[in-house]
C-alpha cells in the first residue's frame, strides 16, 4: 500500500474554506484508492506579546491530533517567533525560523511514497521533501496564495516563482487561477485544474425539511431570502452589501429578507453603512460549520461581491443546496456560476449586479453546477495523476 502524506495550514478552531477543502478531498481520495494517507496541519499562533501587537486570541489548547469529519489530523504547532517578523517586516528576508521548522517537518515524510501540499506555507514542506527523501512533491494553490500575497511583498512572490517551478507538479482549484499565475508570476512550471466541490452534508433538502428550517430561523413563506455568506473583510466588497441590498429592496419589492453571515473587520462597519442606508438586515455573527448547511438551505439567493476569489466554495455549498448565487466575474468564480452570472467589476457595478439578481429571483432559471465541479470527479482526476508518478 502506497503511503501519501497530505500537508496544510490551518486553525482548529476556524474549520473552513481550505481546511474543509483538505478533509473533502482527502475523504473521497480514500473512497476511490487503496493509499494509507497521513494529515498533517501546521497551526501557527502567537506567544503573549504578538498577541497584544497582532490583536490575536490566545490559544490554550493544543492537541496533538484532532478530529474533523472522520479524518485524524495531526497537529503542529509553531509559535511565531519576533526574529522571523522582523526579518521578513525590515529587511525583506525569509522567515528563518518558520523555515527550519518546515524543513524539520520535510524530514518527518520519510516512508511516504509522495506528498501533496496546500498552499505555500506548506508547500515548503512539500518540496523540501521531495529533493531529500527524492519523492514526487505537489503543492494545491487556493487562492490568496497566488493573486494577494506575492503581488503585495517581493519576497514572498520569489518564493512563490520557485515552489511552482520545485514541484513535482502543481494543482490548481481553478483555470481563472492558473491563468492568474501565468499573468503575474512566471511560466512553464507543470500544472493541472483540481476543482474543488462541496461536502456531502451541502445538499438540497426536501421541502418538508426546508419549511421546518423556515420556520426556526422566523422567515415567512411568501419571502425570499437573500444572503451573503464568508468573511467581512475588504477583499470581499462587503461595504457594497448596503448598496446591493437597498437598490434589490427598491427593484424587486418589500418581500425580501436579508441576510449577512459571518464575522470580521469590516462586520460593524457594515452593519453602519446597514442602518444609514434604512436596510433592515439579519447580521448572524460567526456561526457553527454545522449549521451553514441549514441556513443555505432557506437562501434563494447568495451574493458574492468580491474584489479577489480562486473557486469560492461558497457558491459551490450554495449551489448544491438549491440556492442561486450571483457572484462577480473575477479569477474562477464563473466556472461555478455561469457567466451570466458572473458580473464585471466597474462602472455601475451595482446596477447591473442587481438586474441578475432580480433575474435570478424572478425568473424560471436553472443555475446548476458543472458536473466537474465534484469532490468525485476531482478524487478520480487526482488518483490518474498520482498513479503516474507511484506505479
Amino acid at each position: 500500500m502506497k503511503q501519501i502524506a497530505v500537508l496544510f495550514e490551518g486553525d482548529i478552531n476556524r474549520r473552513l474554506g481550505v481546511f474543509n477543502a483538505v478533509i473533502s478531498r482527502v475523504k473521497h481520495l480514500q473512497q476511490i484508492a487503496d493509499y494509507k494517507i497521513d494529515v498533517h496541519m501546521l497551526q501557527v499562533y502567537d506567544g503573549w506579546l504578538m498577541r497584544r501587537v497582532r490583536h490575536t486570541r490566545k490559544v490554550d489548547f493544543r492537541p496533538d491530533y484532532i478530529e474533523a469529519d472522520g479524518v485524524n489530523v495531526h497537529v503542529t504547532w509553531f509559535r511565531r517567533r519576533w526574529s522571523d517578523a522582523i526579518m521578513h517586516r525590515l529587511f525583506k528576508k525569509p522567515p528563518r525560523q518558520l523555515l527550519r521548522r518546515l524543513h524539520r517537518l520535510g524530514w518527518e515524510m520519510r516512508g511516504h511514497d509522495l506528498v501533496s501540499a496546500h498552499d505555500r506555507i506548506m508547500g515548503h514542506v512539500a518540496v523540501f521533501a521531495g529533493e531529500k527523501l527524492h519523492i514526487p512533491s505537489f503543492i494545491t494553490w487556493h487562492g490568496a496564495s497566488i493573486y494577494t500575497d506575492p503581488p503585495r511583498d517581493p519576497m514572498i512572490k520569489d518564493l512563490t516563482i520557485k515552489l511552482l517551478h520545485s514541484a513535482t507538479c502543481n494543482f490548481f482549484v481553478s483555470q481563472g487561477l492558473l491563468d492568474k499565475a501565468h499573468a503575474e508570476l512566471t511560466t512553464g512550471f507543470p500544472a493541472d485544474i483540481l476543482l474543488n466541490g462541496a461536502s456531502e452534508q451541502f445538499r438540497r433538502y426536501s421541502d418538508e425539511e426546508r419549511a421546518l428550517l423556515r420556520d426556526k430561523y422566523n422567515v415567512n413563506y411568501d419571502q425570499k431570502v437573500v444572503a451573503f455568506v464568508g468573511r467581512f473583510e475588504p477583499v470581499k466588497n462587503v461595504t457594497l452589501l448596503p448598496d446591493i441590498y437597498k437598490m434589490l429592496e427598491t427593484k424587486y419589492g418589500s418581500e425580501l429578507t436579508f441576510w449577512a453571515i459571518g464575522d470580521g473587520i469590516q462586520l460593524e462597519e457594515t452593519r453602519r453603512l446597514m442602518k444609514e442606508k434604512g436596510v433592515k438586515c439579519h447580521f448572524t455573527g460567526k456561526v457553527p460549520p454545522e449549521e451553514i448547511p441549514d441556513l443555505l438551505n432557506c437562501v434563494d439567493l447568495l451574493v458574492l461581491p468580491s474584489s479577489l476569489e480562486g473557486l469560492p466554495l461558497v457558491v459551490i455549498e450554495a449551489l448544491s443546496c438549491g440556492a442561486h448565487v450571483v457572484a462577480t466575474n473575477v479569477i474562477g468564480t464563473a466556472e461555478a456560476v455561469g457567466r451570466e452570472n458572473a458580473i464585471d467589476l466597474g462602472d455601475n457595478f451595482v446596477e447591473r449586479f442587481t438586474d441578475r439578481a432580480v433575474q435570478l429571483l424572478t425568473g424560471d432559471i436553472d443555475q446548476l453546477l458543472p458536473p466537474e465541479v465534484s469532490w468525485t470527479a476531482t478524487a478520480d482526476k487526482e488518483n490518474r495523476i498520482y498513479h503516474q508518478y507511484l506505479d
